[in-house]
């Protein structure tokens, strides 16, 4: 088993029983104490959990984790000017998979009048695209997470193993230079099921969120073209890591594609 994966596999299970010794997570993975250890404090340090003597706990503010209406109502106007923004970099003819969470679901309305066919795992997107689109429309199957409306899990997975799409719209709980954040595994793991379908990965999320550190990794920046975000990146930590990576950043004055 790969070390993403064991990590992944720890990670869910404290979110389920919040805490775990380390001979429980050893035999329930088939590893040994010594390789759980190491992963309990590379994550430990990765602000994923916290370390007890003998196993670890769930970190609660890091797996914190906002219903869509709650997160519909902050910083509405600057989720909606990235909307338009992120809308720009979409060209006629595209298909564009889009992510759940309440910025994407500015970017789905701002594509209703594109001849585009759109792919997502939105509850809140398919409603919005449901009539009244000019493009095509694709709904992912799976798990329904009621949090964020989103379809999750192995069969929504599996349907992305077999798309590949022009553009990805990727939302995020938490950004910092390591990457992008989430407060649930499967979540996670269907949005990093997404970052292989793209060819152009775009995360959209507003300033508020970077130098947050949610639960689960999603992804790091190397595997990112784009962040639309509402306004310049002022940790200059932060910018040093897009630029190392090649990310473009675009803000509502700067919208072409890079």
């Amino acid at each position: 088993m790969f070390v993403p994966e064991r990590q992944a596999q720890i990670i869910a299970y404290l979110q389920t029983h919040r805490r775990a010794t380390v001979a429980e997570l050893a035999a329930l993975l088939d590893s040994s104490e010594s390789t759980i250890r190491r992963d309990l404090q590379e994550l430990e340090q990765a602000h994923q959990l916290k370390r007890t003597h003998g196993g670890a706990v769930l970190d609660d503010h890091a797996s914190y984790e906002p219903t869509w209406q709650e997160k519909g109502g902050e910083h509405a106007d600057a989720k909606a000017r990235i909307g338009t923004t992120a809308a720009a970099l979409v060209e006629d003819g595209d298909t564009v998979l889009i992510d759940a969470g309440t910025t994407t679901w500015h970017i789905g309305v701002q594509l209703r009048d594109r001849p585009i066919t759109v792919v997502t795992n939105s509850l809140a997107v398919a409603n919005e695209l449901s009539t009244g689109f000019a493009g095509q429309l694709v709904v992912l199957g799976g798990e329904l997470r009621p949090t964020t409306g989103a379809f999750v899990g192995p069969f929504t997975e599996q349907m992305l193993r077999q798309l590949h799409v022009d553009i990805l719209f990727l939302g995020a709980n938490g950004m910092h230079e390591g990457g992008v954040t989430t407060p649930n595994a499967v979540e996670a793991a269907t949005k990093r099921a997404m970052v292989a379908a793209a060819k152009h990965v775009v995360v959209a999320s507003d300033v508020s969120k970077i130098g947050q550190t949610s639960f689960v990794h999603v992804c790091s920046w190397d595997a990112v073209h784009t962040l639309v975000t509402d306004a310049k990146v002022g940790d200059e930590s932060f910018a040093r890591a897009l630029h190392d990576n090649h990310v473009a950043v675009r803000t509502p004055s700067a919208v072409e594609r890079g």
